[in-house]
């Protein structure tokens, strides 16, 4: 499954290479599930091949490995096509539900988002036949056939799930790529194709609580799956939902007006006299910069408001400041979808926003930004 996103904040990640000279991760929760999947397929593996209780937790380890590679197969190629097409990939991580591809830009047309989107299914399908070209060389139920067969069966299923046309799966993107081409409208095509993602999650969960078990698995494990995958389907779902929502209100909002006065201080300055200065000019923001004037950081206002009063004398304005990062730094035409991309890849409460010649323009709050879209009716 695909990604359009930087997609952080799962937590500590450990690098297993890189994939087509994109680094690959492996998320602790991976090694769980392997774990977990490999405990409870074993028994069911011991009716299908002649082999020992302890030979079928091996052979079960084994399969899951090569459906995991399979996931990683299909993930490299939205890494390969996306590259080819010029849009930057973050990594690629394998995490508890299968893998995802975390591409850093939006696709500038529905045609790119189509190319990037469809070329998961349609590898998994490959290595479908593939897998299938294997199984009429083994003896049936023996352990490379259980394998063969395997392979087969994980493949079909990943291609099958992916081309479901909700978000945020492949098959959604597709889908989004369709209506968006059609409706020129790429704000109503990500609504629609996420809110056919939440009914897919609705028949997830609806599957994984009353499904018979020849649906979900001779194990609890199957009912437990499709709950899984339905709240990474709504929860996924309705990001992209909301964020098309604010995608499509940002250009209408006068970022202009929403600049906070910024007054310029010395690193050494003490709070208290940053906030008397501040006050006297009317400016709501303090960026600190050095000898020569150029931005060195930016204060929170936040960070100010929690500093007791009585340490403000002794306390300087370095101790509180946040350091200059240039994602931190917009030029002062941002707006729209270069705006959403900053908001979103660089999370942070304050923004720096200067002139072409890099004069300080004000700082940009998103305490004020998110008050502009709820008056604009984003919720």
């Amino acid at each position: 499954m695909s990604n359009n996103g930087d997609g952080r904040g799962q937590g500590w990640l450990l690098p297993a290479g890189r994939i087509a000279g994109v680094p690959f991760l492996i998320s602790p929760w991976w090694f769980v599930a392997a774990v977990v999947f490999t405990i409870l397929y074993a028994p069911n593996l011991r009716g299908e091949a002649p082999i020992t209780p302890t030979e079928s937790y091996g052979v079960a380890a084994v399969l899951v490995l090569i459906v995991y590679g399979c996931v990683l197969i299909h993930e490299a190629s939205h890494v390969l096509v996306a590259r080819a097409l010029g849009l930057p990939v973050g990594r690629v991580v394998l995490q508890l539900l299968g893998g995802v591809s975390e591409i850093l830009e939006e696709p500038s047309t529905a045609a790119k988002e189509y190319l990037v989107a469809a070329i998961g299914p349609l590898t998994s399908v490959l290595l479908v036949g593939v897998s299938a070209a294997f199984v009429p060389l083994f003896e049936p139920h023996t352990v490379p056939w259980l394998l063969a067969w395997g392979s087969l069966s994980a493949n079909a299923a990943i291609a099958i799930f992916n081309l479901l046309p909700g978000l945020p799966l492949d098959g959604g993107r597709v889908a989004h790529a369709a209506i968006w081409q059609i409706t020129r409208n790429k704000v109503q095509a990500t609504i629609v194709a996420g809110w056919i993602g939440r009914g897919i999650a609705i028949a997830l969960a609806i599957a994984g609580v009353y499904a018979p078990s020849q649906i979900v698995g001779r194990s609890s494990i199957g009912g437990l799956y499709f709950l899984l995958l339905a709240f990474f389907m709504w929860a996924n779902a309705s990001v992209a939902i909301a964020q098309a929502k604010v995608a499509n209100a940002l250009p209408k909002i006068d970022t202009q007006a929403l600049l906070r006065r910024a007054m310029p201080v010395e690193a050494q300055l003490p709070v208290a006299e940053a906030v008397r200065r501040a006050r006297l000019s009317g400016a709501r923001a303090l960026v600190v910069v050095d000898s020569s004037g150029k931005p060195q950081g930016l204060v929170s206002e936040a960070a100010v408001m929690e500093l007791p009063e009585q340490r403000r004398p002794w306390t300087s304005i370095s101790e509180l400041s946040r350091p200059l990062a240039k994602e931190l730094i917009l030029r002062d035409s941002v707006t729209g979808d270069a705006l959403m991309n900053v908001l979103r890849e660089s999370p942070a409460s304050e923004y720096l926003v200067v002139a072409d010649s890099g004069a300080i323009r004000g700082v940009l709050s998103r305490v004020d930004i998110s008050a502009a879209l709820r008056a604009a009716g984003v919720r």
